[in-house]
């Protein structure tokens, strides 16, 4: 069912152990973006679509590490993609108290029983498992890592980025999660098949960088929201899928992709 996307919090036992596991999230300075008074709609709906992006990698490292347990992965690397469920959670409180400061989220309409990613029950577990680590980590979240650090370097306020700070630092990992995966599936999976999963999932992000351009934010709110110059994100996109199937060609899955990132 498609409805308003909404942030809600619990309180009590629940927001406690959240802290403690993930410190320091309510020292950062909030309120000082907000005491400007700004409501620019292109930078609310930016990280309101943020914090529906952290919501659906949770789904999704969620969706992975179940898949892990059932492949009868290591113990380590099952906590490890776990612990990141927690991690993309701490980053949708982040981005949806960011669009607050900008003014409040902007509308956003979802279908939250759709949001963790497909997996095809035919397969071996093993193969969901390394499925779900290409498209989540070695594609998805190797494109977001270099894409997050730009508008890092172009954010000016100091809010915007302690945010993009701690988000960043977080999700290195996340992008390595990936190839630790696949270098623990080894020869037990078809690299044939995820090679062609790999193509569609890039393909799924190309218009990111081949698509229109969109209207840009004059340089003062652009950089107080942190948002990279259109030409540079899209160079930096570019560079981080070339990255990834350099990557993922360097373990014998060799995807036919010139035309998506030329």
């Amino acid at each position: 069912m498609i409805t308003q996307f909404e942030l809600d919090w619990l309180g009590g036992p629940a927001e406690a152990r959240m802290r403690r596991r993930r410190p320091g999230i309510d020292d950062l300075p909030w309120g000082t973006i907000a005491a400007l008074e700004l409501d620019d709609p292109t930078a609310r709906m930016a990280w309101t679509d943020g914090a529906f992006s952290e919501y659906a990698s949770a789904a999704a490292f969620g969706a992975l590490t179940a898949a892990l347990l059932e492949a009868g992965a290591p113990i380590d690397l099952v906590a490890m993609s776990a612990d990141f469920v927690v991690d993309e959670m701490v980053h949708v409180e982040l981005n949806g108290r960011m669009a607050a400061e900008l003014g409040g989220a902007a509308p956003y309409r979802v279908d939250l029983e759709r949001v963790a990613p497909y997996r095809d029950p035919a397969l071996p577990a093993i193969e969901r498992a390394a499925e779900l680590a290409l498209t989540i980590s070695c594609i998805g979240e190797a494109l977001s890592v270099p894409a997050l650090t730009g508008s890092l370097r172009a954010a000016t306020h100091p809010l915007t980025r302690a945010v993009l700070r701690r988000i960043v630092r977080d999700e290195k990992p996340h992008a390595r999660l990936g190839w630790l995966v696949l270098d623990w599936a080894g020869d037990r999976v078809d690299r044939a098949r995820l090679a062609a999963v790999a193509r569609r999932r890039l393909a799924a992000y190309a218009p990111l960088w081949s698509g229109p351009a969109c209207p840009e934010l004059d340089a003062g709110p652009r950089a107080l929201a942190g948002l990279m110059t259109e030409d540079a994100a899209r160079r930096t996109l570019i560079g981080a899928a070339r990255a990834a199937l350099a990557a993922l060609a360097r373990r014998g899955i060799v995807v036919d992709a010139d035309d998506l990132v030329s």
